[in-house]
């Protein structure tokens, strides 16, 4: 099956579907390494990779000159995402049951557990908005003379988005869903929206600024209500598509399967092979 094959099957099929016909069936127990304990490697890793992003985060509160206001920037989010993704990730890994996706506990091999698919919207959602945000940041609102490049600066502009990104596709293997757009456009919606209140609405910003009280010199909706909405539809039409589209394609080749059928296979996938190898323990990537 090609890209753009595999492309119109997602859309077409459920968010969450573990079944990739005619390809094969997500081990989505082994993606996610669910139940390998804490003591296992990977519990460990993602015990360490949740705690230092955890602690960017709360020093990035802590050097705010006003940290209640902080959450009112678009970084925050980014990074309460990512933290999100960790914590459910860890909690899968660490906390849950190794049956818990098992298929022979269940008779519909197209479900996943309810902290699997928050786990897994969580990485679609942080890793295209990190992207975003690190871009708009470093592209457009990093300015020399007002920004200091530290180790704050770095840990929420672009090194917890390299964490997310790295973990869910070496360590996780997430199967990035193209649907799963649909996340990251509602809540880039609902954070365009903020920034057109807050400037417009509220006109309230505790933040010392020269001219205007935006959050961000590149989004003025009072000022120039034309070049924010085009930057925002820019944004959300043209950038998250676009880094949905370039994650997806990084996440295809270390999928992994429980059962792998010939690119022109026909019918269903044999489950009561997928039940047998699982019980074994085989795993297969693609």
């Amino acid at each position: 099956m090609g890209v753009c094959q595999r492309f119109c099957f997602e859309l077409k099929r459920p968010m969450f579907e573990l079944e990739e016909h005619p390809i094969g069936t997500l081990d989505i127990r082994a993606s996610f390494h669910i139940g390998r304990g804490i003591s296992s490697w990977v519990g460990m890793l993602k015990l360490v990779t949740l705690v230092a992003v955890v602690a960017a985060l709360v020093n990035a509160f802590m050097v705010f000159p006003v940290p209640w206001w902080y959450p009112a920037y678009l970084t925050t989010w980014g990074v309460f995402f990512c933290t999100w993704y960790l914590a459910g990730s860890f909690f899968l890994t660490a906390c849950s049951r190794s049956s818990d996706d098992d298929p022979e506990n269940t008779n519909d091999f197209e479900s996943a557990s309810l902290l699997t698919k928050f786990t897994w919207l969580m990485f679609s959602v942080a890793s295209v908005l990190e992207c975003g945000i690190v871009v708009l940041y470093w592209v457009f609102d990093y300015d020399p003379e007002k920004n200091t490049i530290n180790l704050n600066n770095l840990n929420v502009h672009g090194i917890c988005m390299l964490i997310v990104i790295l973990q869910g596709f070496l360590v996780d293997r997430v199967p990035m869903r193209i649907k799963h757009y649909v996340g990251t456009l509602a809540f880039g919606c609902l954070l365009c929206g903020w920034l057109a209140i807050q400037n417009v609405v509220l006109e309230y910003n505790p933040m010392q600024d020269d001219d205007d009280d935006a959050l961000y010199d590149i989004m003025k909706w009072r000022e120039n209500p034309s070049g924010a909405a085009i930057l925002s539809v820019a944004v959300l039409l043209g950038g998250f598509p676009f880094f949905t589209c370039l994650l997806w394609l990084i996440s295809l080749p270390g999928r992994r399967y429980l059962e792998i059928l010939d690119d022109g296979a026909e019918g269903v996938v044999d489950y009561s092979k997928v039940a047998k190898r699982a019980e074994r323990g085989e795993v297969i990537d693609c």
